[in-house]
């Protein structure tokens, strides 16, 4: 019999073939793939949808974080929203990803509006998973940022000159533009409140002196007058020796007299002539005995000498909104000379604690500013009578023979205190006067210094101002 023949042999031959076919793994590998395809497709979309996504979310954020944090220092709400859209779409460029953004509209709260909140959201088509009937993904984020609000006194000092009722170039007057760009920065620095805890302003009107009667007086009554004892001092105007000091009930402003009946409210700057230089004390603030013992502790009414004293008084500082708007209202009929160093003086002395406003705080929490907005139409000029006695002589050369010097020296002392002055030089635009006015600003440039040829001008740089105040108050 042949080998194959024999039964033994061709049973474990057949045996073994039937194993190799049973175990033979090579044709169950394509239905295999085909199962597992569709569910590994799946995850894949997803996960890169979902980075895409992820992407999309860290960008949004940062900008969100990035334009928020830049813009916080804006007070007045749209700009505000106007500022934190212009920096985050720097930060999230449009198209990013593909995703369609929307910010949303900022919310303040708070006292005083220091706090920020905002939201941002971005759709964002897919790719993968639109395969499983996801079109788009939906992604927000938020940010919430606390803003330290910086306490702040301002004191508006306003030209009430005669030529400020002369023409503006934009078809009004020079006072009434004068008027509107002041609501303007008031509009600004309160945004919706009526009042704020951390912002006080008062008002300053001036022409060739100051009435330093509140805001507000009509009558005057000497009978009234009250005295306050002191140690003997030699009165700088009479010469003559003194114990006491004169109180008016509608000024806090003491008195080296009582001011006679026919008194209007305007007075003298500390200034005598014979006194110089150290006996001169319009440059400084309350009641003072100069290097050369000169005793300057009150002020000398100017009585019924000076005849075109203003009828608008001077505004303390105060944090109520309807009180500033209605000093500024006031502002009308502008008459007499130019003394733009008194309006300073006095400016300085209502924003600054201590006798005889004393309405600031001398020792404020956490940071705190103060400033002063000066606004002249014009230079320097001397008349009967006025915050300087004539002593200068009259007109425009009354600058040059001292004024101007006297005003150079009241900015310097006020700087030196760490008021910040900004100066606005309206319609006048006299190369020598701004060259001085440049001099009495903190700085020689904006945001401190700014000419304005007419009315319409004149509004933009009181918001430009107000925006720097509203800066200087809000620290990020």
């Amino acid at each position: 019999m042949r080998p194959f023949d024999d039964p033994p042999r061709l049973a474990d031959g057949l045996r073994a073939k039937c194993h190799r076919f049973l175990t033979d793994e090579g044709g169950a590998s394509l239905p295999l793939t085909a199962a597992v395809l569709i569910p590994l497709l799946g995850f894949i979309g997803l996960g890169t949808d979902a980075a895409r996504g992820y992407l999309v979310k860290a960008r949004l954020g940062d900008a969100l974080d990035a334009a928020v944090l830049a813009g916080a220092h804006v007070v007045d709400p749209a700009n505000l929203q106007t500022e934190i859209q212009k920096y985050f779409q720097a930060n999230f460029p449009p198209g990013y990803m593909g995703a369609t953004v929307t910010l949303n509209p900022v919310a303040l709260s708070g006292a005083d509006d220091e706090i920020i909140n905002i939201t941002a959201s971005a759709a964002m088509n897919t790719t993968f998973m639109r395969l499983f009937g996801y079109q788009s993904l939906n992604i927000g984020t938020a940010t919430e940022v606390t803003r330290q609000t910086i306490s702040m006194d301002v004191v508006l000092s306003m030209d009430m000159s005669g030529s400020m009722a002369w023409s503006d170039g934009s078809g009004s007057t020079r006072i009434a533009s004068a008027r509107t760009a002041a609501h303007t920065l008031v509009d600004i620095l309160y945004g919706n409140k009526s009042a704020k805890s951390t912002l006080l302003i008062g008002l300053v009107p001036w022409n060739g002196a100051v009435n330093v009667w509140l805001n507000g007086t009509t009558t005057y009554d000497n009978s009234l007058t009250t005295t306050t004892a002191v140690s003997s001092f030699t009165n700088p105007w009479t010469g003559n020796p003194q114990s006491v000091i004169y109180h008016t009930p509608n000024t806090p402003v003491p008195f080296l007299n009582n001011p006679d009946a026919n008194w209007e409210g305007c007075v003298f700057a500390r200034y005598r002539p014979p006194l110089a230089p150290d006996g001169l004390a319009d440059h400084l603030l309350g009641p003072v005995t100069t290097s050369n013992s000169t005793d300057w502790l009150a002020w000398e009414d100017s009585s019924d000498q000076y005849n075109r004293c203003l009828s608008h008084g001077i505004t303390r500082l105060n944090d109520q909104r309807p009180i500033i708007e209605s000093a500024i209202d006031d502002l009308t009929n502008p008459r007499g000379h130019t003394n733009i160093s008194q309006g300073l003086a006095w400016a300085w002395r209502v924003v600054s604690p201590g006798e005889p406003f004393d309405d600031a705080n001398p020792f404020p929490k956490g940071l705190h500013e103060r400033a002063i907005v000066l606004l002249t139409d014009g230079e320097q000029t001397g008349g009967d009578n006025d915050g300087y006695n004539d002593y200068f002589g009259t007109g425009s050369g009354a600058g040059a023979a001292g004024m101007d010097d006297r005003l150079r020296a009241v900015a310097a002392s006020a700087k030196a205190e760490g008021i910040k002055i900004y100066v606005i030089q309206f319609f006048h635009s006299s190369g020598p006067l701004q060259a001085l006015l440049k001099e009495v600003a903190t700085e020689p440039n904006a945001p401190f210094y700014h000419f304005a040829p007419d009315g319409a001008a004149l509004e933009k740089v009181f918001k430009e101002i107000a925006d720097d105040l509203s800066a200087l108050r809000i620290s990020k």
